[in-house]
């Protein structure tokens, strides 16, 4: 009767992992990603990057559906998602950076997607100075 009884728990405790595993993957396949994906695919920020030059093997497309599919393991709410894809349209004002209060780490999350994503595809890393030096003030024209 005590085997029947281990039995039955072990059973129990299987069908409730499944269920657990389960109940993640349907919370990460809920994510819509499909404004995301079309506001990457044509944000020059993304396709002037190297490796998705013109008849490169890896598109914007590829790379950005890397990117989306990847969105769920990073456990992101639907809110960072669609704030990723203001980010893309280059619509995040000043109000949205100062009221939603993990912005910073949401971007941090999202760059660990893309170079991920990167490294698989086999696209060269983003290196953090392409923007250049910063310029001095006198380097900065003056309004006349």
């Amino acid at each position: 009767m005590a085997s029947g009884v281990a039995r039955d728990v072990c059973i129990g405790l299987g069908v409730l992992l499944l269920a657990a595993g389960s109940a993640h993957e349907i919370k990460a396949a809920e994510l819509r990603t499909e404004d995301f994906l079309a506001a990457c695919i044509s944000d020059p920020v993304v396709t002037d990057e190297p490796g998705l030059a013109e008849g490169s093997k890896v598109t914007p497309q590829i790379y950005c559906e890397c990117v989306a599919g990847k969105l769920g393991d990073q456990k992101l709410s639907q809110a960072d998602v669609d704030m990723l894809t203001k980010l893309h349209k280059d619509e995040i004002t000043d109000e949205d950076a100062e009221s939603y209060p993990t912005l910073e780490d949401l971007m941090t999350a999202n760059e660990a997607v893309e170079d991920d994503c990167k490294a698989s595809l086999g696209m060269p890393a983003s290196t953090d100075d392409d923007e250049g030096p910063p310029l001095d003030e006198e380097d900065i024209p003056e309004d006349e």
